[in-house]
């Protein structure tokens, strides 16, 4: 039989009215009929069966809208077709709440024995895992053994008891982990009921409750981290934790009493701090971390990134709950009282700011790669606010066109402050993650802008082509082509051709600002041991070779990919073929734009037509013509110099300095030596 039980919900909450109606009637029809059998002498013994169906009608109503109640608190539930809520029932091994409750009792005494005696068995952890989704048992055990109960038993399986000689190695604990991820994961379970099937409402308060104990704090993080929590459970628990922090801030200069630290006797029990404890329950739940962030009453991200001394991984853990919370939810289709990515924008926009703080560096060491990979979801805010010069306060771009250089709406944006931007990946690029992900997401997003505005160049030319051949009925077909020309390189000289050469220029500028960051903008010459420029080099080769990605909502989501396109490969095998002053960082740049830049054009057919060919196409010159050894087209496409071989590049390298080349390319070469100039004038050292 199919573990599968569907239900549509509209339907079920009509029937269990509809009993709730029927059930209260039916004993009154019962009544009525006893007293018109009286009146006619006709004796009754007993009651009737009608007062029997309604008892059972009745009876079975709660069993009815509470599984109705936990289905429907599944997550991530969706309605099929017909409106039908498909659900397994195949972990629910209890099918009632009196089974769940039965089940409950007789393993919580079991584990209270087990931990007691110091024997836990895998046995019964095993036996509490086939409940962990169980619903009736999770609530029924959350009531069996009570919050301040199950946190000292919790913390008693690592032998807190005994003295720390006597206590478990960490290679010895994998019973205790798996039965902490089975509590915690009951919990979320538990968490999730509603109706009467729900956690009472002051269980958050007696979970929390002496969380400044380190055996009651270390219980808390295990039971949180695992589960998968209802939504205000777990910001209340969040909340509650916070205020506790905050009143009783940690003190990392006073000693760790040996015996009171929890867990394996040879590790650090990590950050037990109130905030401590939730921090990765935050993270693995990005809704709740973003309502939590954005409280109008704590305000709590200064706090935590300037302020709260962190032990252990916990910055990492706070950098990664600030991560989620800024980039899972991106959107603009909802006003801002609404919108998770609005609140994703000033999450972010706050974040960056205060990570711009030298408080929050030094509280913050493991979070550079965090950090960059916020900054690579919001690269088109860090493209704009690089070259606006003044000063921003932290918010939310709210226009109706969040990114006006690209089309298509994209998601709510974030301020950013452009000396406070250089200042901060100044600091995250001292992780080569923070910089490898921060440089593809600036390579993608200009190989998409480029890529649009040629397509808009193109779409002028045809349409300016189509109206001239319109009008000159008789042109030949000499005529036509040469006409096509002179609007496609007079076209790429004005209007359009004039925007093109804005975007690289522009965009170049925020090229500088992050090769200065990686304090790479200076080195004169490409050394091999020099990795960070190896790295710089490696990104500006091949990012000509990714995808320019859809139209609209240009996020993060495209930079891992890239990532992996540019660092996943082999490296090529021809890299002792240096292109002419490629030995600075802004000399590869230069080249990586006039790459992205040729390839936009050739995608777009700017260069002219290939089957006539134009002037300005490499077809036009034999040298350069399907067919010769240093062919560099594949598919009508340019091909990234990483993948040419050394023929392909000398021949490119002469095509790029033709004379007629230049008729399409120049303005747009020009535009990228000025933007290095401009941003060379504005930024004045690395992070300054």
């Amino acid at each position: 039989m199919s573990p599968q039980l569907g239900i549509n919900p509209t339907l079920m909450t009509q029937l269990i009215n509809g009993m709730r109606r029927v059930s209260g009637t039916i004993p009154d029809i019962g009544r009525q009929v006893e007293r018109t059998l009286t009146s006619l002498d006709i004796q009754l013994w007993g009651p009737t069966a009608l007062h029997g169906i309604g008892r059972q009608m009745s009876d079975q109503i709660p069993a009815l809208q509470g599984r109705l109640d936990l289905i429907l608190a599944e997550p991530d539930h969706k309605l099929g077709k017909g409106g039908m809520l498909w659900a397994s029932e195949s972990d629910w091994l209890s099918k009632s709440p009196a089974e769940g409750a039965a089940a409950a009792k007789k393993l919580a005494a079991r584990l209270r024995d087990k931990v007691g005696s110091h024997s836990l068995d895998a046995e019964t952890v095993a036996e509490i895992e086939r409940h962990k989704n169980d619903p009736f048992f999770a609530l029924a055990f959350a009531k069996e053994i009570p919050p301040r109960e199950l946190k000292a038993l919790l913390a008693r399986t690592y032998d807190s008891d005994l003295p720390p000689s006597q206590r478990p190695l960490q290679h010895d604990v994998a019973l205790q982990e798996r039965l902490g991820t089975m509590l915690s994961t009951l919990l979320g379970t538990a968490s999730r009921g509603v109706g009467r099937m729900r956690l009472a409402d002051d269980y958050p308060d007696r979970l929390v409750e002496n969380v400044e104990n380190p055996q009651d704090a270390f219980a808390v993080k295990k039971l949180l981290q695992d589960g998968e929590f209802d939504h205000r459970f777990l910001l209340t628990v969040a909340q509650k934790l916070y205020d506790q922090d905050v009143a009783h801030p940690p003190d990392l200069s006073l000693p760790r009493d040996p015996w009171t630290m929890p867990g394996p006797k040879d590790i650090t029990p990590g950050d037990l701090s109130p905030m401590g404890t939730v921090l990765t329950a935050l993270a693995h739940h990005p809704a709740v971390a973003q309502d939590f962030f954005t409280d109008p009453q704590r305000r709590p991200l200064a706090y935590l990134m300037r302020k709260h001394p962190w032990q252990g991984d916990a910055d990492a853990d706070l950098g990664w709950a600030i991560e989620v919370a800024s980039t899972e939810f991106r959107d603009h289709d909802l006003p801002p009282g609404d919108s998770r990515g609005y609140k994703s924008a000033l999450i972010a926009s706050w974040a960056v700011h205060f990570w711009s703080d030298p408080k929050a560096q030094a509280n913050l060491p493991q979070t550079r790669a965090h950090l960059g990979k916020v900054l690579a979801q919001y690269t088109g805010d860090v493209h704009r606010d690089t070259q606006s010069f003044t000063a921003k306060m932290p918010g939310v771009v709210t226009g109706s066109d969040a990114d006006k250089n690209l089309s298509g709406e994209e998601p709510y944006g974030a301020k950013f402050n452009a000396k406070d931007m250089q200042k901060v990946m100044t600091w995250a690029f001292e992780s080569d993650d923070a910089f490898k992900t921060v440089a593809v997401a600036h390579g993608q997003y200009a190989t998409k802008m480029l890529d649009e505005v040629a397509g808009k160049i193109a779409v002028e030319v045809k349409a300016e082509f189509e109206a001239w051949r319109k009008s000159h009925p008789e042109a030949t077909e000499q005529q036509l082509d040469a006409m096509r020309q002179e609007i496609l390189e007079e076209r790429m000289s004005r209007s359009e051709g004039a925007e093109f050469a804005t975007a690289t220029r522009s965009l170049s500028m925020t090229t500088w600002v992050i090769t200065d960051a990686a304090n790479i903008a200076d080195i004169k010459a490409a050394k091999e041991n020099d990795a960070r420029f190896a790295t710089w080099k490696e990104i500006t080769e091949k990012v000509v070779g990714l995808a320019p990605g859809p139209q609209g909502k240009f996020v993060g989501l495209l930079v891992d990919s890239a990532k992996g396109k540019i660092f996943g490969e082999i490296k090529s095998s021809h890299e002792q073929h240096a292109r002419a002053d490629a030995d600075t960082a802004t000399g590869a740049a230069k080249h990586m734009f006039t790459d992205l830049t040729a390839a936009a054009m050739m995608r777009h057919g700017l260069f002219g037509d290939a089957s006539v060919p134009a002037e300005t196409h490499p077809h036009y010159h034999k040298d350069f013509a399907p067919g010769s050894e240093g062919y560099f087209l594949a598919d009508g496409k340019l091909i990234p110099w990483a993948e040419m071989n050394a023929d392909q590049r000398e021949d490119y390298e002469e095509w790029l300095g033709v004379n007629a080349t230049g008729r399409v390319l120049g303005q747009p070469s020009e535009s990228i030596a000025a933007g290095f100039r401009d941003a060379t004038d504005y930024y004045s050292g690395s992070g300054s």
